[in-house]
């Protein structure tokens, strides 16, 4: 186990690079080899799959693993199935929610991912930076290969169940004095901790989700940017 890994140096950057560079080569095979996009889609989602699957290899040779580990109904475990999903048989309303809520989310994760991560310390550390990072990239490449389109409708749409979802878990995080999503306070040393401690607890969870609906919004300007360089469309 570590208990000080540390953000933003080597290890952590190399993890971040090294699922962006397995999300370029899979966005670059699928653009010189349309013909086979269904094959290379279900290597990609094998490959993110197994990603994430190693870790749990980990965790079971350590015992801390149990089957409702799978059935978590975290934001990333849902947004992981619904990707993988839309991988196989490309949706448009599945792919909405893995480009805006997925997103955000998962790279909120690999960007924080704490300084405590259990046997084999470091290379589960990495691996799950890398699982987070590759359903940031499973998105872009659903973006990039497909041209889905995000609406407005979708738009307006996620915001209320984000504003919805907020008040919710920071219900859930009093009650049982959890901090899911950072809510109730931010981890030390980042720019949500400044935050909660210039803010105050109101404001802050307001202004969490403020920046979460600014990231709903920039998502979907580069989705709309992206669905304009191809008039290609998968409904």
């Amino acid at each position: 186990m570590i208990t000080n890994f540390q953000a933003f140096g080597l290890v952590h950057i190399i993890s971040i690079l090294s699922a962006v560079f397995i999300g370029v080569v899979f966005i670059v095979l699928a653009t010189k080899l349309p013909q086979k996009l269904k094959v290379i889609s279900l290597l990609f989602a094998i490959t993110i799959f197994i990603i994430r699957a190693i870790r749990y290899v980990f965790d079971i040779k350590i015992g801390t693993f149990s089957p409702i580990d799978l059935l978590s109904p975290n934001v990333c475990n849902i947004d992981l199935y619904i990707l993988l999903i839309c991988l196989l048989k490309p949706n448009r309303k599945l792919f909405t929610f893995v480009f805006l809520i997925g997103i955000p989310t998962a790279l909120s994760v690999a960007l924080m991912p704490g300084k405590i991560h259990p046997d084999p310390g470091l290379a589960r550390a990495v691996l799950f930076i890398m699982s987070h990072m590759m359903l940031v990239m499973g998105a872009l490449f659903l973006q990039l290969i497909y041209r889905f389109k995000i609406t407005t409708k979708d738009l307006k749409f996620y915001y209320i169940i984000s504003a919805i979802g907020i008040i919710l878990v920071y219900i859930f995080d009093r009650i049982s004095n959890s901090n899911f999503m950072y809510l109730t306070s931010g981890p030390k040393g980042t720019i949500l901790a400044s935050l909660f401690e210039h803010l105050g607890p109101v404001f802050y969870v307001f202004a969490i989700y403020l920046l979460l609906i600014s990231l709903f919004s920039g998502l979907y300007f580069i989705s709309k940017k992206i669905k304009n360089l191809s008039s290609d469309k998968i409904a």
